[in-house]
């Protein structure tokens, strides 16, 4: 005699499948994750980078002079290396006192690199990347950096940080490395802000749309720093999403402070 479904048996049959399947998710985030950080670990032993330069100064010290620290953290900084691992990464970026710390990649899209990590190992971690319309990453008006937002707490996850004013005050530079030169970046603007905003504007020539972005990113910021761009500054945006859906990003608009020819090109 065959028995009876019922729907009690239904309820803990989907129970159970939904129970294996978010497991088997959770393990694959998992593998993901772990596979991300090793292709980071590679990279990083790859850059000459040590864990400890990337820190960079502690907690609310400010560099004197100001880049000094900048060009000490990447002294021993192996752009040959990681040419050779991939010829897309053009930079490396670190924000002291926090653990951002990563090669910057830029690809022919805006989706690669959501996917694969700077080994151009698929992985759901991604790498730092520059926004593909930029054509002149850290020489034009404006450069836009993602990286994803993770559980882990890596990549750019620590931008969040930066919508406490005390976070900032802490830790408001950001340290870029190319082939040619050691950049220092002032902070002066963060808030969780539209996707489509201005923030995300490339290509900017005339004085008045310069003018607007620097407008709309002080109009925009949760707390003020003091910090008045002129339009003659250049810009660093780094975005991520804030984990409440797709409608708002983590902006964080950075300016030139201070920059320095790369010794490390100087010497070859």
């Amino acid at each position: 005699m065959k028995k009876k479904i019922t729907p009690r048996t239904i309820f803990i049959t989907a129970c159970i499948c939904l129970l294996v399947f978010s497991l088997l998710q959770i393990g694959l985030q998992a593998k993901d994750y772990l596979l991300g950080d090793s292709s980071n670990q590679k990279i990083e032993q790859l850059s000459g980078i040590s864990p400890s330069a990337a820190a960079g100064l502690p907690s609310g010290t400010k560099p004197d002079p100001l880049l000094e620290d900048a060009l000490s953290c990447f002294a021993d900084c192996d752009f040959d290396a990681l040419t050779k691992a991939n010829d897309e990464i053009i930079a490396w970026i670190v924000i002291p006192g926090t653990n951002i710390s990563y090669p910057v990649c830029q690809h022919a899209d805006n989706q690669y690199y959501l996917e694969h990590t700077s080994n151009k190992e698929a992985s759901r971690i991604g790498a730092i990347f520059a926004d593909y319309r930029v054509d002149a990453p850290f020489e034009e008006f404006n450069t836009i950096l993602y990286g994803h937002r993770l559980l882990n707490q890596t990549m750019f996850s620590a931008l969040k940080t930066y919508q406490s004013k005390e976070n900032w005050e802490k830790n408001p530079y950001i340290y870029i490395c190319t082939p040619e030169t050691v950049s220092v970046y002032e902070i002066y603007s963060a808030f969780r802000g539209d996707p489509d905003g201005i923030s995300y504007d490339v290509g900017i020539h005339s004085e008045k749309k310069k003018q607007a972005f620097i407008d709309y990113s002080l109009s925009c910021a949760e707390y003020d720093t003091g910090i008045i761009p002129t339009t003659k500054d250049s810009f660093l945006t780094l975005s991520t999403c804030t984990g409440s859906g797709h409608t708002q990003r983590m902006i964080i608009h950075s300016v030139l402070c201070a920059s320095a020819p790369n010794p490390s090109s100087e010497a070859q």
